[in-house]
């Protein structure tokens, strides 16, 4: 917990000590972990609405902000950059009074770390000890942590861009579906957070107060990039998967082209065998004493032409 009266400090406190704390200035409470009933407790401290209070307990929601009366609630989601294929959006509910920012989620969240690194040394710079910027700070350390998981897909679709050209097998193309149906994932949670910081920008919450507007429009113009980013490499995948399709069919075409020329050049031997072989009284050459010799090697000349041919026009 942060308290801006108390020294500018974070600790450790449990919800009784809480209630100490109400008439502190700026107070972040961070509650990692919480179970439904300390949810309750906290949001009964602060008179949230039981809407909000609803939402933080049964959590998977939707990115969203709502007003309130006094409070807003406000639903983000943090990615974790060090998993790429097992990503995990990572929910976090954030109450926002004029004194008190409550976040709450189920995981450790590094961002969130972060943004009480970066709060301190605005703390102790020229930055103003609001709720409206601390609530920047957390929501701009979230986003921000959209940008080394989405670096993370980049090399990683470089990764299989490369493989596909090298092997292009079904393992290849199997992850190629998993890492877009992952982008898929990941955008339905970062999209609608441009909705969220859009109600910052557009005025809408006069508690935020006008200071901290350029902020926010910093924080939009970085979902709008990861967003854009999501899209670039969804299509970037689409291609690949086209590519992957175009080698198996050039490859089935060789294949086929290969077979066909083979199939010709026995066809013609068998002509030849064929011929040869009938059952005839009066056939030229039946009781020749090379004629075997000589349908030998008359096979081997056609199949030599044939291939040699086949070879000119780069059919194998």
């Amino acid at each position: 917990m942060f308290d801006a009266d108390a020294g500018r400090g974070f600790r450790h406190v449990t919800i009784d000590d809480i209630p100490h704390h109400i008439d502190s200035q700026v107070v972040w409470i961070d509650a990692t972990g919480a179970t439904a009933a300390e949810i309750e407790s906290i949001g009964a401290l602060y008179d949230f609405h039981p809407l909000a209070i609803e939402d933080a307990r049964k959590r998977q929601q939707r990115p969203k902000i709502d007003i309130y009366d006094d409070h807003l609630f406000l639903v983000l989601y943090a990615l974790d950059p060090s998993d790429v294929a097992q990503q995990v959006a990572r929910e976090v509910s954030i109450f926002i009074k004029p004194n008190v920012i409550i976040t709450s989620h189920r995981y450790d969240i590094e961002e969130l770390d972060a943004a009480a690194q970066r709060w301190a040394e605005h703390c102790l710079g020229a930055l103003p000890d609001t709720a409206a910027m601390l609530t920047y700070t957390i929501c701009d350390s979230i986003v921000d942590g959209y940008f080394p998981c989405l670096d993370e897909f980049g090399d990683h679709i470089e990764d299989l861009e490369r493989s596909m050209f090298d092997r292009g097998d079904t393992e290849t193309l199997e992850q190629v579906f998993r890492l877009k149906r992952q982008l898929l994932e990941i955008r339905r949670v970062i999209a609608p957070t441009r909705d969220v910081f859009n109600a910052f920008t557009r005025r809408e919450l006069p508690a935020m107060g006008d200071a901290t507007l350029a902020y926010y429009q910093d924080i939009y113009d970085h979902v709008i990039r990861s967003t854009e980013t999501i899209d670039a490499y969804r299509d970037i995948l689409s291609s690949v998967i086209d590519v992957h399709l175009t080698l198996v069919s050039n490859r089935l075409n060789q294949t086929v082209r290969t077979l066909t020329v083979a199939s010709i050049i026995l066809m013609s031997l068998a002509l030849i065998a064929g011929i040869y072989g009938m059952n005839f009284q009066n056939m030229p050459e039946l009781t020749w004493q090379y004629g075997y010799a000589m349908a030998i090697a008359l096979m081997v000349a056609v199949g030599g032409i044939l291939a040699v041919i086949f070879r000119q026009f780069g059919w194998w």
